[in-house]
């Protein structure tokens, strides 16, 4: 893929409590572009959202070159891994970057025997990636589709 880091570039580090703010910038810049195409932007209800689900223990800033470019958040699950973010800024996006964490993530599903899963914004392109790696949908709510990777066997 022409213009994305080379994979050694892709460094995730822990998220401290500062990286906060960053995190629910991203986060709310991409809820509020799809939500309220949809008719379901509010902001006080998706903050109320963001603060319940961000655990910082389990948020990795993804960086290249040093460069904090967005963030991931996967939870581990007594049957699953749930990919509960992943967020990058805007001239970072289409360059595999997000592909590339996902099939990581994959890996280590696949080691545990654990499915992945995820759920995407109504409207957000990034849904046709997912169905491109390998997300079937499950369901969906009036915000979220919801989609499952099942792990692959040895």
């Amino acid at each position: 893929m022409t213009g994305e880091p080379p994979g050694d570039q892709i460094r995730l580090r822990p998220a401290k409590s500062r990286g906060y703010l960053f995190a629910l910038a991203l986060h709310l810049n991409s809820a509020k572009r799809y939500l309220s195409k949809i008719g379901r932007w509010d902001r006080r209800r998706i903050l109320s959202r963001f603060r319940r689900g961000y655990k910082q223990a389990q948020a990795r800033v993804i960086c290249v070159e040093g460069k904090a470019i967005g963030w991931i958040q996967v939870a581990e699950l007594v049957g699953r891994l749930h990919l509960r973010q992943l967020h990058l800024v805007p001239g970072h996006r289409g360059k595999g970057i997000g592909a590339r964490l996902i099939k990581e993530l994959f890996r280590r599903g696949d080691a545990l025997g654990k499915p992945v899963t995820l759920e995407v914004l109504h409207g957000n392109p990034a849904r046709s990636l997912y169905l491109r790696l390998g997300f079937r949908q499950t369901g969906q709510d009036a915000d979220k589709i919801h989609m499952i990777r099942r792990p692959r066997r040895g």
